[in-house]
């Protein structure tokens, strides 16, 4: 059996649409040759949708465990022919990459000294699209919930941001009459000016999700990017921001951080191709990747 046409039947069960599949794979209608060559219907066609018939599912089962199979070979081959000069090509987030790297390197030498690790720091949505495109083989990025096609995600951790907000700032005098403040109502910051990362960030986007939780529309004066031109502005001014809890040992003593009341977080995940086998090396770094983020998760405030 032809591997590309398992492939072709496989992704129209997906997809479970002949002609947008056959859009996704760039090739004319895959189903209607071999239908013709095996002599029966695989789908049934109603409207825009199609379904299997029973010949379909055998097909498809069969299809399923062969490329299966396909993987597990290519996987073990890889690991043979790799054992002495795999290269790894990594894309992560930021600073938060950086001193993930940095934790990472070591650990993961000791066990693979063979390997070379080449890694670009980048924006996780770059990230995710170098994976797709087969640039870099895995992306370690924070993002919410949404995922993209033909991509596999491994949750590494949750994040937390975290309001910062300088110690003398005048609110919180007032917020300690109150009584010891353990957490914070995002409601009572309304008047209160934020930077706030750019819009095309994780951190953006999980901040005006808090702030949409809480009622409120703050005004935003400015987009900062760096968690250092970020604290110089809050510890300067009335200014407030968010800064997610991995990054916390790096902001200066004259910042108090305070857990907010709907806990808004992050997820650290690790992107890769679902049709690309994992090596040993590829899955013992990501074991290490989720070591790392996994001590934030595990953090009290």
């Amino acid at each position: 059996m032809d591997l590309k046409k398992l492939e072709h039947i496989l992704r129209i069960a997906e997809e479970k649409n002949i002609s947008r599949a056959a859009e996704r794979l760039f090739i004319s209608q895959p189903a209607l040759n071999l239908e013709r060559e095996l002599g029966t219907k695989l789908f049934v066609r109603k409207g825009n949708e199609c379904s299997v018939t029973e010949a379909g599912r055998i097909y498809v089962e069969t299809a399923r465990k062969m490329m299966n199979m396909k993987k597990d070979c290519y996987a073990k081959i890889a690991e043979l022919s790799q054992l002495h000069n795999e290269e790894i090509a990594i894309g992560a987030s930021g600073l938060q990459g950086d001193y993930m790297m940095c934790y990472i390197f070591q650990k993961f030498h000791e066990y693979h000294p063979n390997v070379k690790l080449q890694f670009t720091s980048m924006k996780g949505l770059k990230a995710q699209e170098l994976v797709k495109n087969g640039t870099i083989d895995l992306g370690i990025v924070l993002m919410g919930d949404k995922q993209s096609y033909r991509m596999e995600y491994k949750l590494l951790g949750k994040v937390e941001l975290l309001l910062a907000i300088a110690k003398n700032h005048p609110l919180l005098e007032v917020l300690e009459e109150e009584g010891e403040i353990t957490e914070i109502d995002l409601a009572k910051l309304s008047e209160l000016p934020f930077v706030l990362a750019p819009k095309d960030s994780t951190e953006r986007s999980v901040a005006e999700m808090a702030f949409e939780d809480a009622g409120i529309d703050p005004y935003v004066p400015m987009d900062v990017e760096g968690i250092h031109y970020q604290m110089a502005l809050v510890e300067s001014s009335d200014y407030c921001s968010f800064i997610s809890s991995n990054n916390r040992a790096h902001v200066p003593d004259s910042i108090r951080l305070i857990p907010c009341k709907t806990q808004p977080k992050m997820n650290a995940v690790a992107v890769y191709r679902k049709d690309k086998p994992l090596t040993k090396a590829l899955v013992e770094l990501i074991s290490l990747a989720e070591e790392y983020w996994a001590s934030f998760s595990e953090e009290s405030f």
